[in-house]
């Protein structure tokens, strides 16, 4: 029981960014979104990821595994669609 709710918490947690990925493929627009907040998020993850694998918590390994791969493809659509300097954005 325990284990199962890791994974909800965790698709829980991954499904929240796929409505924001839905609509920068859609919209093929995304200046209004924060490469900061994305970059955070991603960089978060990461360290909660080694976290996880060091006290081998399998839903969290697999949940933020999956989350990080749409945090990628998000940074991703972000940038490719884009409209202003990016540099810009990261130095102000």
């Amino acid at each position: 029981m325990v284990e199962f709710i890791g994974y909800l918490a965790g698709f829980i947690a991954m499904i929240t960014f796929l409505p924001q990925v839905m609509r920068t493929i859609r919209a093929k627009k995304s200046d209004d979104i924060s490469l900061w907040m994305l970059s955070l998020t991603l960089l978060a993850n990461v360290l909660y990821e080694i976290y996880a694998i060091a006290l081998s918590l399998t839903p969290v390994i697999v949940m933020i595994g999956l989350m990080n791969i749409i945090v990628v493809l998000q940074i991703y659509l972000t940038i490719k669609y884009r409209k202003k300097n990016i540099i810009e954005e990261m130095v102000s």
